[in-house]
């Protein structure tokens, strides 16, 4: 019987130790952890090309820009939010896993508790019934030397056993603790992500709202810019148109005149000396030109910003041919230089000299209007050889006065 209880004892020690082995094996909270890293990696990467996008939306909205790059912008900007909600909801249920997982470690864990706890009760109410003198009383009945040291080993095993118990009971607390702890911060990180997705989620919706108003504007521009092609389209044919009447009227005078043709102001030997009509930055340049929203443009000359109302000068002497409004351009002035050159000078508020005018080179012509343009207050200037438009730029002076 006594070798009966020695063995139950043994049984019971390797169970416990069984038990306190399992419960130490593989953390499988370790590969949660990992894809949370993972996925802190991917929102770090997504966050980053959110800032680049931000960033090149200020400067889009600083500087005169094609309003499709903007709204590219903003496409790109709903993909990528749209992008890191999917990885935000990946994340969270990875947490939410984690959660999961740290919540049934902790229930098995108290279950532990209670069961080592049940153990150890019985274990005290045991020893209580039996009081102080049982082990001594065990110890001193024994019938001979060898059933002594079995009831010794006996009631030392029963000891440790006590111990063990008390030891567990300990740790299993502080594990407790510990993961208790543990699901605090996790369920914490649970909120913070899930009150930083609401956060994105608003940001999509702003930036969908932005992308919306965007649209209607480059379709209301989109509009807009036709009706402005159409204008600019047939001002040009009609500025041709006059340009070459002038032309013929004054092959026709000089014709009268039986002088032949005079030699005119302007020759290819002035080529990038002509001194600016007016000093100020380039809006646009000379042929294709791409509008705001996009469409396509083809400039007669170049367009030269500057305040309302500084002075345009005559780049060349000559002979002013028209002083008057011209279709959508407004108060303008075309000086022949002989030869079938033409200088023009166009979107005026105001001219300063009538036609027949002979001008010098400098000489102030009108000033400069424009401010109701797409472009605001600005003149644009144009070299004509007949009906021919040249590029502008390549007569004028690299340094300007």
């Amino acid at each position: 019987m006594r070798r009966s209880n020695l063995s139950a004892v043994l049984a019971i020690l390797a169970g416990l130790s069984g038990a306190s082995t399992a419960g130490a094996q593989g953390d499988p909270i370790a590969p949660l952890e990992e894809q949370i890293e993972l996925s802190k990696g991917r929102l770090n990467q997504i966050r980053e090309e959110q800032r680049r996008l931000r960033n090149e939306m200020a400067s889009l909205s600083a500087q005169i820009h094609d309003a499709r790059d903007e709204l590219d912008n903003l496409n790109q900007q709903t993909q990528n939010q749209e992008a890191l909600l999917r990885e935000m909801d990946h994340q969270l249920a990875i947490r939410d896993q984690q959660v999961m997982a740290t919540t049934g470690d902790l229930l098995r864990t108290q279950d532990q508790l209670v069961e080592k706890q049940v153990l150890f009760a019985r274990r005290a109410r045991d020893l209580y019934k039996r009081g102080p003198l049982a082990n001594v009383h065990v110890l001193l009945t024994a019938q001979s030397f060898s059933d002594l040291l079995n009831r010794y080993q006996y009631l030392y095993l029963v000891a440790l056993h006590d111990r063990l118990i008390v030891r567990q009971i300990e740790e299993l607390k502080g594990l407790l603790e510990v993961q208790y702890s543990k699901l605090r911060q996790e369920l914490q990180g649970l909120r913070d992500v899930r009150a930083e997705k609401v956060r994105e989620i608003q940001h999509l919706y702003d930036v969908e709202r932005q992308r919306g108003q965007r649209l209607a504007a480059v379709r209301g521009l989109q509009v807009t810019t036709e009706r402005r092609l159409q204008q600019l389209s047939r001002d040009e044919t009609e500025l041709t148109n006059l340009v070459q009447r002038l032309e013929r009227e004054r092959e026709a005078a000089e014709a009268l005149a039986a002088t032949g043709p005079t030699r005119g102001t302007l020759t290819t030997s002035e080529r990038g000396a002509l001194s600016w009509p007016v000093e100020g930055q380039i809006v646009y340049g000379f042929g294709q030109q791409r509008n705001a929203d996009g469409a396509v443009i083809i400039r007669g000359g170049i367009g030269i910003a500057a305040p309302e109302n500084t002075p345009v000068k005559a780049v060349q002497s000559g002979t002013v041919v028209v002083a008057e409004p011209l279709m959508s351009y407004g108060p303008s002035v075309i000086v022949s230089h002989g030869g079938g050159y033409y200088s023009l000078y166009l979107y005026l508020s105001s001219t300063a000299v009538a036609e027949g005018d002979a001008v010098r080179e400098g000489q102030i012509i009108g000033y400069v209007g424009g401010a109701a343009t797409p472009e605001g207050a600005h003149i644009e200037f144009q070299i004509r050889r007949n009906q021919e438009t040249i590029d502008p730029l390549s007569w004028l002076r690299r340094t300007r006065d």
